[in-house]
């Protein structure tokens, strides 16, 4: 639990004002980088709470399957009774609709509870206990409104979400400062159910720990409380504990924050098992980038499968902040985190999220615990996260889907237009399948793919405006700002001015390293094919620009070379200066 988020709930939830039946929530908007998700729940009253979203692909569902159902964290201050909403799909995300509702039935004081918090879904792949493949167990943290104690309970339903049957207590603690928070499920090696949660009841030896505890027969009972992440230091939190598995035979890996550190920053551990994670007093490897972003505060992490035999890990985490300054990054709410998961210690690298997450109200607690998944075919990722709905009010739910750092990737911007981009600077916007830049001022650029990316070729048609200066692709982007060449990475650029095809280096300053002029000019009004490919070698970095004029057959051609192979990875990217310019059909391949 992050302890400054959360106790600070109850200023930010209000009366929960519930929605049951099956109302459907058509998207709203295009989901893109600078833009907002498809909405799954909007709020209905002033002060609703909603964080902390969950969602779930059913696959062992024979009647149901590919259902998409999600659920999310809701509290009602003002005492009364709350029920957690089951959202469900079965169109891949186009539309959403309420399929059930869960509620506390026990009786008793405090009962039924005010607080449903932290809920999380699991599919049991196959028979687990009494209970068949496909059975989904809901387990959520119950808080009634005296805050007295946090309990661990569980629903299971047999028929793909429409009904529930109330399960069980897993675990109880105590109220704050000795509670338990944050359930999670996962099979280990053996088929056997770990629930990982974050544990205050050893406070004050361990402010808060990481453990988990075991069930053999489908959660009907479990086995002792198992520590995987305790500090030596008492004042240290780990916690918000989320478990991925690398492929159907791969490692695991855990990914926590580590609070009463700066900004909760988020660590991962790996384990071979799903059970065992090594000294408890390890507190594993922090995932920070090689251009300085790291994550925190409440990571989520998943695989996902980028080919027939490949694929890597993403992480979402609320916030992104700078190792130099340790304030928010340029791209907070904006970015997800990827590795191949062969080493931890290493560098991880970070792409663009399919959407950013708006925090436009004070009342809404953006991007608090954001989900990810595999979205379907190979490198998509779909984020589900709270966001603003305007400028008051509390959080809505979105998603949003976009192909995540993964080669070949192609960009048309058609349905989901500037899904999985990032702007800096500039106004960029997406229009019958043409990404435009309409700011005739400044230095303005859009980024995607992966700062992992190293040998590739980048191509795209591209116009130029009535005044602009020069436009064109960037390659092997890393640590971008806002401002001219305010990166690090290659260019290569159409200059109508002085008419010519120029390569150069930027990092945060600008070099040309080489220059040629096209004959009969660069025609403004015309759809050029541009390209840049970058590959090293023994020598350098080897660049080479191709350049289509028009509709013609013709293909000019300028190489250029870094002998110091100054920028070994990056994302590639889209610029202008001083002008207005479009873009379409982006492809990015690697480097044969």
């Amino acid at each position: 639990m992050t302890m400054s988020l959360n106790l600070s709930r109850t200023v930010l939830v209000g009366i929960a004002v519930l929605v049951v039946g099956a109302v459907t929530v058509l998207g709203a908007g295009r989901a893109g980088a600078d833009a907002g998700g498809e909405l799954i729940h909007r709020p209905v009253g002033a002060e609703e709470s909603n964080i902390y979203a969950r969602m779930l692909r059913l696959s062992a569902a024979g009647e149901a399957p590919g259902r998409l159902l999600m659920t999310f964290e809701r509290d009602n201050p003002t005492g009364g009774p709350i029920e957690l909403l089951i959202k469900s799909s079965d169109d891949d995300g186009k539309s959403w609709s309420t399929l059930s509702t869960v509620a506390d039935e026990r009786t008793g004081p405090g009962r039924p509870v005010s607080r449903m918090w932290q809920p999380h879904l699991f599919e049991f792949p196959h028979r687990l206990g009494d209970h068949p493949a496909g059975t989904i167990m809901l387990v959520a943290n119950l808080v009634p409104a005296d805050g007295s104690v946090t309990e661990f309970f569980s629903w299971y339903s047999h028929d793909h979400g429409r009904t529930w049957t109330p399960g069980e207590v897993i675990q109880r603690g105590g109220t704050f400062g000795r509670g338990i928070w944050e359930p999670h499920l996962v099979l280990d090696t053996k088929g056997r159910l770990q629930m990982y949660f974050a544990d205050e009841r050893s406070a004050p030896e361990h402010s808060q720990m990481i453990v988990h505890v075991t069930s053999t027969d489908g959660g009907r009972s479990w086995g002792p409380v198992q520590r995987d992440v305790a500090s030596a230091l008492p004042g240290d939190r780990p916690g918000m504990p989320t478990v991925a598995r690398m492929g159907q035979r791969g490692d695991f890996v855990l990914s926590y924050e580590i609070c009463g550190r700066a900004h909760c920053a988020v660590h991962v551990k790996r384990s071979a098992d799903g059970a065992r994670w090594g000294s408890a007093a390890d507190l594993g490897d922090q995932v920070i980038t090689a251009d300085g972003r790291y994550a925190g505060h409440s990571p989520v992490v998943t695989w996902v499968p980028t080919g027939d035999r490949t694929g890597q890990l993403v992480l979402a985490s609320q916030h992104v902040f700078n190792t130099v300054g340790d304030d928010f990054a340029p791209e907070e709410y904006r970015i997800l985190f990827t590795s191949d998961g062969r080493d931890l210690s290493r560098f991880w690298d970070w792409s663009p999220a399919p959407w950013t997450v708006s925090n436009a109200s004070p009342g809404c607690n953006a991007n608090y615990s954001p989900h990810v998944m595999p979205a379907g075919p190979p490198g998509e990722v779909r984020l589900t996260a709270p966001t603003s709905v305007g400028d008051s009010g509390t959080c809505g739910e979105a998603t949003g889907v976009a192909s995540v750092g993964t080669l070949p990737f192609e960009s048309a911007f058609g349905s989901r237009g500037q899904a999985g981009w990032i702007g800096y600077g500039g106004s960029w916007s997406v229009e019958d399948g043409v990404y435009r830049q309409q700011d005739g001022q400044g230095f303005p650029k859009a980024v995607t793919g992966s700062t992992g990316w190293t040998d590739y070729t980048v191509s795209s048609d591209v116009r130029l405006g009535a005044t602009t200066i020069d436009a064109g692709l960037l390659a092997r982007v890393t640590d971008p700002q806002e401002g001219p060449d305010s990166h690090h990475g290659y260019y290569a650029g159409l200059d109508p001015v002085n008419g010519r095809l120029f390569i150069a280096r930027q990092d945060y300053a600008y070099q040309q390293l080489s220059s040629r002029a096209v004959p009969g000019g660069i025609a403004r009004s015309a759809w050029h094919r541009l390209s840049l490919r970058v590959v090293d070698t023994k020598a350098g970095t080897e660049l080479r620009a191709e350049f289509r004029p028009g509709a013609g057959d013709e293909v000019i051609t300028l190489t250029a070379s870094d002998p110091y192979s100054s920028f070994n990875s990056g994302m590639v990217g889209l610029r202008t200066h001083r002008g207005e310019a479009e873009f379409r059909t982006v492809s990015v391949r690697p480097a044969g």
